[in-house]
């Protein structure tokens, strides 16, 4: 009975270090998926095209208020205090149009960000799945993950998962 309960003991502390030295953990740089993946950069350059007209116009009212302050500067001490007031005023009224102006744009953009985001989240879970697979790698973590101090590079999987979901989009 005891040589029994012995062997059941060994057998359940070998079995999963077996098992466990079978599995391989590889990893996944999901940053890098979206920005080189054909997917990425279609979804990227849609977001481009759609929001690149109201940033460069909101880049020129930037540039524009900055030369408003700079020249401000530059003038201070020749200026009456009435005339540095109204400059002031002037600034302030054009910081905040800018502000009312791009903040909406902002919140636009991380919205259509996100949604543009989940429609590569689950092509690209497709294709680690399948990578994952043909490889017979047990466990995937991504790069990024909080907490992940060390990774071998070789257990990176990232160019093989982009290869797959260029493959999967076609």
């Amino acid at each position: 009975m005891r040589l029994s309960l012995f062997f059941a003991l060994v057998v359940s502390i070998i079995l999963p270090v077996h098992a466990a030295n079978d599995t391989s953990i590889g990893y996944v740089d999901m940053q890098r998926v979206l920005e080189e993946s054909k997917l990425g950069q279609r979804l990227q350059e849609q977001l481009r095209k759609d929001f690149e007209p109201r940033a460069k116009e909101l880049t020129e009212t930037e540039r524009e208020i900055g030369q408003m302050q700079q020249d401000l500067e530059r003038d201070k001490p020749l200026m009456s205090n009435d005339q540095v007031a109204k400059k002031e005023a002037d600034i302030k009224a054009r910081i905040d149009a800018y502000q009312k102006k791009a903040m909406p744009v902002q919140q636009e953009l991380m919205k259509v960000q996100q949604e543009k985001g989940r429609e590569i989240v689950a092509p690209a879970r497709k294709a680690v799945d399948a990578v994952a697979k043909k490889k017979k790698i047990g466990m995937v973590v991504e790069r990024g993950l909080s907490g992940l101090i060390y990774i071998d590079e070789a257990l990176d999987i990232t160019d093989a998962v982009i290869k797959q979901l260029d493959a999967a989009s076609k």
